[in-house]
């Protein structure tokens, strides 16, 4: 363990994990996976990463910050062990802090610390949010942000002006060890308020620590927090599952009512069925029939166009 001990410890109540997320950006929770879960949640990953390389899918990091690591996408179709980490009230209160009334759940990726992997440049998550600008600057155009390119800083102290609040909340669930040898999270505390997005030369220009905290556990962040996978100087893989979510006005990392399993759909409860974007969020996400005013339901009967009529 680093010097770091007290920012490892537990937050002891959801309160306290509420401070710690408004203080520092982030907040680890005590344990919340069984050894049980645990040695089926690995050998899952294992199978299902080996699958997706013999086929020739296996997810590398989009943003290519760090492509030598293997990405499972929408771990939430891949397998009946996850399902539990979905629906853990302790999380939505968390979320919820973070995000407000109603979110959805951008994305549900397990991601494997490649062993020999270098440390990935430190990012947010909620780099796609437009900052704010002056009325008589010429603003960032939405549709126009780009990850690479921003302005970027290497001042991590709170700004002295307006910031965005955060729109993305991240659950990282270790299910292997996480140590500062082995890729654990490489995090900047307090960062969530600079209001600017961190340098991203490699090695790192900004004094980071690496988050470590014991298989089963999880640490919940602020998406404007920044942080890294951390190098991986072991010969084993590190494993870890990322649940991003974001608030419901914004589009999701995966489609969820496109390509959510039937069986998964069958089993989810109300409040996920909501996250996963099922709900109807002031009039966003509707359908084109009459009984779409509160959730959707795939399939069924939409209004047909004026030449289809007689």
């Amino acid at each position: 363990m680093s010097d770091n001990t007290d920012l490892m410890k537990p937050a002891r109540n959801l309160q306290e994990a509420k401070l710690h997320l408004d203080d520092r950006g982030f907040c680890v929770l005590a344990r919340l996976l069984s050894d049980v879960q645990l040695v089926e949640m690995r050998e899952r990953i294992t199978r299902q990463a080996r699958h997706e390389r013999d086929l020739g899918v296996a997810g590398v990091d989009e943003a290519q910050l760090n492509s030598q690591n293997q990405y499972i996408y929408a771990i939430l179709n891949k397998g009946r062990v996850f399902f539990d980490l979905f629906e853990k009230d302790l999380i939505h209160e968390l979320i919820q802090h973070l995000l407000g009334d109603d979110y959805l759940l951008s994305a549900s990726d397990a991601v494997i610390a490649a062993p020999g992997a270098p440390d990935m440049p430190l990012h947010t998550d909620q780099w796609w949010l437009p900052a704010s600008s002056p009325p008589d600057a010429s603003p960032v155009r939405a549709g126009s942000v780009k990850r690479f390119g921003l302005r970027t800083s290497t001042n991590a102290c709170p700004a002295s002006h307006d910031i965005a609040p955060p729109a993305v909340g991240n659950v990282m669930w270790a299910v292997t060890d996480f140590t500062v040898d082995n890729g654990g999270t490489r995090i900047v505390p307090g960062s969530h308020l600079a209001g600017v997005n961190p340098d991203p030369t490699v090695p790192h220009r900004i004094r980071t620590i690496g988050l470590e905290v014991k298989a089963g556990q999880a640490f919940v962040f602020d998406g404007r927090l920044w942080h890294g996978t951390g190098a991986n100087r072991t010969a084993h893989p590190r494993y870890g599952i990322l649940t991003t979510y974001c608030g419901p006005q914004f589009r999701q990392m995966e489609n969820y009512p496109l390509m959510v399993r039937p069986d998964v759909l069958d089993r989810a409860s109300p409040r996920l069925r909501a996250t996963l974007g099922f709900k109807i969020w002031q009039g966003y996400g509707k359908l084109d029939r009459p009984d779409d005013v509160d959730s959707i339901v795939r399939g069924g009967p939409i209004i047909g166009s004026y030449d289809d009529m007689t």
